[in-house]
């Protein structure tokens, strides 16, 4: 029996030719593709400096060192002095700041001043009325009227001592009487003030021959009224704060100082003070008064700047930061340093760029020690006379880390 041959048709030979040229096609696609990605990704990457593996030596090409210069600088021995950056608070300055409170018991009778109020020294921001103040002017008036008929007395007595109808017996008790009625004049002149009338209103009550029974609250200083305690017919007592008032053109910054820095601290130091309300704004100032005194607690001392304020761009409580400029006087040895700016961080660990005299830069890894004054120690890693890379360092590093 003959086995039948097995035939395929012309139209399925037809498709089988289409889908093998199609995918052909698509084959060749996709690596003129993937050849074309990998040229445009060589051209992309193009290095902007040439680097020796082995050695870390870099160097930039012609048009990335046009584009991006390298300045250097030389290592050298410079006295150099340490900056303590230290952080710290705005205060009101103690000499310009009061506390204004009624020094005997009563009942406000009038406001005159307000949060935010802007008064000068001896302007009047409250009245109070008190019985004590009351009792203190009669007692003014009493002693001022025995005050003067002891005066006429002894004017009188002095006339007929004269003529010698009066014996000098009757002079010298009139003068006793005048001086004891003085004397009680000025404890109640004494006792008025006390109480806070002020000798303008003294003079009033003698004009006016009585007393209201009332005392002003008054300003000490000029400045800003920062908070008022009191109100409209309130009752208060000796020595309860009415008013706070300050002047801010003139504050202090309160300034944590460890206990490792205090040797690189005197007054009259020179200080730069920032504040984040005012980014890249630097304010110069000085150490009014470093502290004798280390807490117990934070190991601190405090160090106080006093500072003028006009333009009241700093504020009580505000958050500063100031960096302390060491002296150079005041260093006690040379040291070897560089720029701060030429050192460079790799992994967490400090670095510099060397200059070579084939335009390479070699990677060398450095000891820091103390900065100041925009320079940093180098304990070891760097000669005394080698050139390091500063503006445009940062180049260097990320061709460094390609």
């Amino acid at each position: 029996m003959k086995t039948p041959e097995t035939t395929v048709p012309s139209r399925g030979i037809r498709v089988i030719g289409w889908i093998g040229a199609a995918a052909l096609g698509l084959a060749l696609g996709v690596l003129i593709g993937k050849s074309r990605e990998s040229s445009t990704a060589t051209d992309k990457s193009s290095p902007s400096a040439t680097q020796d593996a082995a050695t870390e030596r870099l160097k930039l090409t012609q048009l990335a060192s046009k584009k991006n210069p390298i300045d250097t600088a030389v290592s050298q021995r410079i006295r150099l002095a340490k900056d303590v950056e230290l952080v710290g608070s705005v205060s009101y300055d103690a000499d310009h700041f009061a506390q204004v409170g009624p020094l005997i018991a009563g009942r406000i009778v009038a406001l005159e001043a307000g949060i935010g109020d802007t008064v000068k020294a001896g302007q009047v921001m409250a009245a109070l009325e008190s019985a004590d103040v009351g009792q203190a002017q009669a007692a003014y008036l009493t002693a001022r009227a025995a005050v003067m008929a002891a005066q006429a007395n002894l004017r009188r007595e002095r006339e007929l001592a004269e003529r010698r109808v009066s014996s000098v017996r009757e002079k010298e008790l009139a003068e006793a009487q005048a001086a004891i009625e003085e004397a009680n004049l000025a404890a109640a002149t004494q006792r008025l003030r006390a109480l806070g009338v002020r000798p303008e209103d003294i003079k009033a009550l003698e004009r006016s021959g009585s007393g209201p029974g009332r005392v002003p609250l008054v300003s000490p200083i000029a400045g800003v009224v920062l908070t008022r305690e009191v109100t409209l017919g309130q009752s208060v007592q000796p020595a309860q704060d009415a008013f706070r008032v300050a002047d801010l053109s003139r504050l202090w910054v309160v300034l944590d100082l460890f206990e490792k820095d205090v040797a690189f601290v005197h007054k009259n130091q020179k200080v730069v003070l920032r504040t984040m309300v005012y980014p890249g704004k630097l304010f110069p100032a000085r150490v009014a008064y470093v502290g004798q005194v280390v807490d117990e607690k934070t190991r601190t001392a405090q160090v106080r700047i006093e500072f003028d304020n006009p333009e009241g761009l700093f504020r009580p409580g505000q958050f500063v930061t100031a960096t302390l400029i060491g002296d150079p006087a005041r260093a006690q040895a040379d040291v070897l340093a560089v720029p701060i700016k030429a050192v460079q961080t790799v992994e967490g660990k400090p670095l510099v760029f060397v200059a070579e005299p084939d335009g390479f830069f070699t990677r060398r890894s450095v000891e820091l020690g103390i900065t100041g004054g925009g320079m940093i120690e180098v304990l070891s890693g760097l000669k005394e006379g080698e050139r390091v890379a500063t503006d445009g360092g940062f180049l260097l590093k990320s061709e460094l880390l390609r």
